[in-house]
């Protein structure tokens, strides 16, 4: 009979004592966001010390962990049952993170893990062994959709140029254009410069993902006629 113990020697404490923040997932070298409207606040990640359990709409954990100080083992997933997701954007991103990035359907799964501080923050970086990444922090994204947004777009639906306004001055601002499927499409650094070439763009509906210096994020949605 197989049987898995969990190892305890020079585990990093930081993955328990945290609850972490999904902010994206890199699959074959492609950066897709994690989704932040009306359906979903934010994902969390909870590690323990023999399963971890993280949700978009429908509920998905990992058991019988065996963790070291730069590998996380997984023996195998489990599908919670629960209602899906009604929005397409967010089925898709599900179907990327659990079978593009955990490969649910297998077993035996190992992804390597760093934890970096960034100022008073801090994040986590799992690595599966095809290299596909999922990045996450432990302080929750600002979500557009509750908290007053510092940013707004003109004209909206929009054509040929999009423009930025803030409440703040601020400079040094990072702007990232994604599809309705998550895929990063435009990535600019913005001084001084409000508009922003968007006649490329096909008609439907985008996210524009903006920085500013200080870290705040937030996600806008526009749409192109």
């Amino acid at each position: 009979m197989f049987s898995i113990s969990v190892s305890s020697f020079a585990q990093d404490q930081r993955l328990f004592d945290n609850t972490w923040y999904l902010q994206k997932i890199n699959i074959d070298g492609i950066d897709y966001l994690a989704p932040q409207n009306n359906e979903i606040d934010s994902i969390e990640l909870n590690i323990y010390q023999d399963f971890f359990e993280t949700i978009v709409c429908v509920g998905f954990s990992g058991h019988q962990l065996t963790i070291s100080n730069t590998e996380i083992n997984v023996f195998k997933f489990i599908i919670v049952p629960s209602d899906p997701c009604t929005l397409p954007e967010n089925n898709i991103f599900e179907n990327r993170y659990y079978n593009g990035f955990f490969e649910w359907q297998s077993s035996n799964r190992t992804f390597e893990y760093t934890i970096e501080s960034q100022s008073n923050a801090l994040s986590l970086i799992l690595t599966n062994d095809l290299g596909n990444q999922a990045f996450y922090g432990n302080q929750a994204l600002s979500n557009p959709n509750f908290l007053a947004s510092q940013f707004s777009i003109y004209p909206n639906p929009a054509k040929d140029k999009l423009y930025l306004n803030a409440t703040n001055p601020t400079k040094n601002l990072k702007v990232k254009i994604f599809n309705l499927e998550g895929r990063l499409l435009t990535n600019l650094n913005l001084e001084n410069q409000t508009s922003m070439d968007v006649s490329n763009l096909d008609s439907g509906i985008y996210f524009l993902n903006i920085e500013d210096e200080n870290g705040h994020t937030e996600v806008i949605k526009f749409l192109m006629e």
